[in-house]
């Protein structure tokens, strides 16, 4: 009687685990990239050479991307910021701009 329990216990798990909904990060096969800005100044966000917008002191911008590598590039002139990024499924990498 145990081993039925206990087979029984086994599918509905193995049911349960196999059924769940994937989130859009998974389907879509994308992660967030995060600029968080600590600079003190209003600086310009590009990624690959995109402009994606200003960030105000404090604030941080956030993109959606398909996983991959990614430039970072934060500018103020006359300083510039560059970094490359790894996107990771359903993962925020974070860059903070001191």
């Amino acid at each position: 009687m145990k081993k039925i329990a206990l087979l029984v216990v086994l599918i509905m798990s193995l049911t349960a685990i196999s059924c769940r909904v994937k989130n859009t990060c998974e389907l879509n096969h994308t992660g967030t990239i995060a600029v968080i800005n600590k600079y003190g100044e209003t600086v310009e966000l590009r990624i690959n050479n995109e402009k994606i917008g200003d960030i105000e002191t404090g604030n941080v911008r956030k993109a959606d991307r398909v996983v991959g590598s990614y430039d970072i590039n934060v500018v103020k002139f006359p300083n510039v910021w560059d970094t490359t990024v790894n996107v990771v499924e359903c993962e925020i990498v974070e860059y903070t701009v001191r």
